[in-house]
Parts: C-alpha cells; structure tokens; sequence
C-alpha cells in the first residue's frame, strides 16, 4: 500500500475542529506540492507521556548478545495505555522503536557500494514519507540531525522507567500534522485489511 497526500486527506480525523481541519488539509498539500510541511513539532504537552514522544535514554537488550544499550526512541503505546493515573492490576509496558540517524543510514547504504543515485532516490523516499515501514523526522525539537525509525524494529520499557527519566531526555512531542503523519504510518504498516489473503477456504 503507497502512502499518498490524497489517502491523507480522506482520513482527516473527525475530532478536529474546522479551522484545525483546515490548517491540516494546508500543510498536507505543501507537504504534497513543495516536499514542505508545518512543524512536525510542539512545544505542548511537555512533560506528558504521549504517543509519537521521542526520548532519550531509552534501553535496549541486543539479541544476539544481551548486552544492554541506551538509544534514543519513539514512543509506539497509545496515550491512555500510558497514562501513569490509569491504575492497573498489570503494570504496562510501553512500546517503542529505536532512532537512527538519517546521515547514519546513508553510510549504510554507502558501504554497501550502491550506486549514488540509487542512495539518493531511497533517501527521498523515506523523507516523502514513501517507505510504510520507516517513519521519518526532520530536524527539530531536540533531533539535531534527521533520524529514521524502523517499523519492524521494535522494544519495550516498563512504564514506570520513566519515573528514572528526567524532562529534558524527552527530545521532541509531535504536532498535530506530525501525529497525523505518524499514526497513518503505523496503521499502513501494522494494519491492512486488504492483505489479499483468504484466510478461510470456500471449497
């Protein structure tokens, strides 16, 4: 499934009001005619546990040698999922993908002797939003270089890890077009009723 600008803007939410409806149906079109966009970012909410949040400090256990390594991450858990005032018989943990740097993945594909314009055109691509199982994030925030995080490549924390973290290790909260962008992302990757798959057989 191709992620496209028109297939946004079907699915505008419905709990927006007119003019952030509106305001949204802009950026998507920049995004769509100039490769521009609003903010991917606010300055809301700081201090809040939403989903799309990246943080730092956020750990990781390797599989192949169970060594313990700090990364910076963005938070896949829904919001109430991670609503610390939620109380539960289960402590939840929290779901979320490691960040890469964007400058990181292009040596990748350097050394993996690709030719340059191949590198360029899957670089485009992933800042187009084009590829269903990255998500990209321009600079901003507290991201100082452009990052990547992998769909497929997925870790979780116990919610109450965060209580160990301080305010300034959360690097950036999605705006409303970033959180748009975001949710569509992870619902293409995850969720696709048109799997072309009969599950059931009818002989």
């Amino acid at each position: 499934m191709e992620v496209s600008v028109d297939l946004l803007r079907d699915h505008i939410p419905y709990y927006l009001t007119q003019n952030q409806k509106e305001g949204l149906r802009r950026a998507l079109e920049d995004f769509s005619q100039k490769g521009e966009s609003a903010s991917y970012y606010t300055t809301h909410h700081q201090g809040e546990l939403l989903q799309g949040d990246g943080w730092d400090a956020l750990e990781i256990v390797q599989f192949k040698d169970t060594r313990r390594i700090s990364t910076k991450g963005i938070l896949l858990s829904n919001t109430c999922d991670m609503d610390i005032a939620n109380k539960r018989e289960r402590p939840p943990n929290i779901v979320f993908a490691p960040l890469i740097s964007l400058s990181r993945y292009r040596e990748l594909l350097i050394s993996q002797c690709l030719p340059v314009d191949v590198i360029s055109s899957k670089i485009e691509s992933i800042r187009r939003q084009e590829v269903t199982s990255v998500f990209y994030l321009p600079k901003g925030g507290e991201l100082f270089d452009e990052y990547i995080a992998y769909f497929d490549d997925i870790h979780t924390i116990p919610v109450d890890y965060f209580d160990c973290l301080d305010c300034e290790q959360n690097l950036f909260t999605l705006s409303q077009f970033g959180f748009y962008m975001f949710l569509f992302k992870i619902s293409v990757h995850f969720c696709r009723f048109h799997e072309n798959v009969v599950r059931d057989s009818t002989q």
